[in-house]
């Protein structure tokens, strides 16, 4: 029960002051569907370049909207430090009053901060569907998609407790932005191990530009081992959960 009531008012928290990030993560969406919803004469007359074009903004907004929430999570645990000279203020936290243990109060904060963008990106799923209904590209590609930003804003949750329960120093501003490159590059490297390099990057790139189906085939065509990325995405992510978790217990206990 400890964690529900970290969690509890880690999320209240943050949806008291997400006014901002929710109007950043609808805008996008919301033109994206105002986009969408041309005249039906104007599709009849133009229906295959409108299809295309169709197609193009709903993956790009799909992709925007998880990589804005998943940066979110990740911003909501900087804290920021007044410097006076070399000596660094660090701000009181009340919740470090709580008799609870280090690893309750990380697993709560994860698990409020994931609930409280959860929340906003709920609150926006209608107009992601929207933009994806309307689109030629099939629900199946979505609901993928979906489970993809769902893990990443789950890794970014627990990266935001990190941030909160870390050791202060006077670049923690920066932490999580310079962790999320350093897994960026991991995940870059996984890529030519397990994939034909040029053929993926062409195909990729192609995909992005004019996303479809048969796109999508000849990218995953060009993954010559699908098992192993699989096996070595999967470690990276509970990696980096594991990281988080032992920086913030080995801080705390030295501190």
């Amino acid at each position: 029960m400890r964690y529900l009531a970290i969690a509890r008012f880690r999320l209240l928290s943050i949806i008291r002051t997400a006014t901002p990030i929710f109007a950043l993560a609808a805008i996008p969406p919301l033109f994206a569907l105002l986009f969408e919803s041309a005249p039906e004469a104007s599709f009849r007359s133009s229906a295959e370049v409108l299809l295309g074009e169709y197609a193009g903004i709903a993956l790009k907004i799909w992709i925007i909207h998880g990589l804005f929430m998943m940066m979110a999570c990740i911003a909501s645990g900087t804290v920021k430090l007044p410097h006076d000279g070399l000596v660094i203020v660090v701000p009181s936290d009340l919740m470090d009053t709580a008799p609870v243990g280090p690893d309750v109060r990380f697993w709560g904060e994860a698990l409020g901060t994931f609930g409280a963008m959860l929340t906003i990106h709920l609150c926006c799923l209608p107009l992601l569907a929207g933009a994806a209904v309307l689109s030629p590209l099939p629900t199946s590609m979505f609901l993928w998609m979906e489970a993809g930003i769902i893990m990443l804003m789950a890794l970014a949750s627990a990266g935001g407790a990190w941030q909160r329960r870390a050791r202060r120093t006077r670049y923690s501003a920066t932490r999580g932005v310079r962790n999320t490159l350093v897994v960026a590059i991991l995940l870059l490297l996984i890529v030519p191990l397990t994939t034909r390099w040029r053929e993926f990057r062409d195909a990729v790139g192609t995909f992005f530009l004019y996303p479809s189906t048969r796109g999508w085939a000849n990218v995953t065509w060009t993954v010559e081992n699908p098992l192993l990325m699989f096996v070595l995405v999967a470690l990276l992510y509970a990696g980096t959960i594991a990281y988080y978790y032992s920086t913030s217990m080995w801080d705390r206990a030295r501190d």
